[in-house]
């Protein structure tokens, strides 16, 4: 990324409906951020899916119904889409009138590292099911035991070389952790990395590649704690090419 031209940032929000996150309300709910939340002035792309039940690791969060992702040419732009922006203040609205038990979770990052599709394992079939197979958005941050700006410069790159590139991946991301501090925001990481895999299949290949594993040699010792969110795509913009 150009020195002289702000970052990119990914906003990342998990919201949990609490007892009202009945299949029909989760969709409604969707439905509604895809009308008020997938446009703004500077935002470059948007995807909204619904936590992977399937995936239950212990470092899996669970604690959350859907998962909506927000990239944003800069800070600035943000700022006008979460201050002075006419749909997302309606759509706050309208959710806090009918699912007021509400609570959300934001992870914040400004973006380092970019890549964006050309990476399809194989050409997409219809499943049994008759549909497309989902893709997957995996969400990983990492806390490090040393916070100092050199360790996560050197982290990040790790993450870049042993976590990219896989078979399957339609988007990658690497980030670091933003000055927006907000009663909402999460800011117990230092690198976020975020993957979107075109199929569960894609996502289970990657666990098993022998990069991966790298990636566990490559850091022993550098991380303290990590977080993953892993949600299925119900619905997402067609970016790939940007525009800065």
């Amino acid at each position: 990324m150009n020195n002289n031209t702000p970052p990119m940032l990914l906003h990342s929000t998990y919201f949990n409906l609490g007892t009202s996150n009945t299949a029909d309300i989760v969709e409604a709910y969707m439905a509604e951020a895809r009308e008020y939340l997938s446009e703004s002035q500077g935002m470059i792309s948007f995807w909204i899916g619904t936590r992977a039940d399937d995936m239950t690791r212990p470092e899996n969060d669970l604690k959350y119904d859907i998962a909506m992702h927000q990239l944003f040419k800069d800070q600035a732009s943000f700022n006008l889409y979460n201050a002075n922006d006419q749909a997302h203040n309606q759509f706050v609205i309208d959710v806090n009138r009918w699912v007021p038990g509400t609570t959300r979770r934001v992870m914040d990052a400004n973006v380092s590292h970019l890549i964006i599709g050309g990476n399809s394992s194989e050409p997409q079939s219809i499943g049994a099911d008759g549909n497309y197979p989902q893709s997957l958005f995996h969400d990983l941050y990492f806390s490090l035991r040393d916070k100092s700006e050199e360790n996560i410069k050197k982290f990040t790159a790790i993450c870049e070389k042993y976590l990219s590139g896989h078979p399957g991946i339609q988007q990658f991301v690497t980030g670091g952790l933003t000055d927006i501090k907000r009663d909402v925001s999460v800011r117990n990481f230092q690198v976020a990395v975020s993957i979107v895999y075109e199929s569960k299949k894609a996502y289970d290949h990657y666990l098993k590649s022998k990069k991966h594993d790298d990636f566990f040699a490559a850091t022993a010792g550098m991380i303290a704690n990590t977080y993953i969110f892993d949600s299925y795509i119900k619905y997402q913009s067609k970016v790939y090419c940007l525009a800065r």
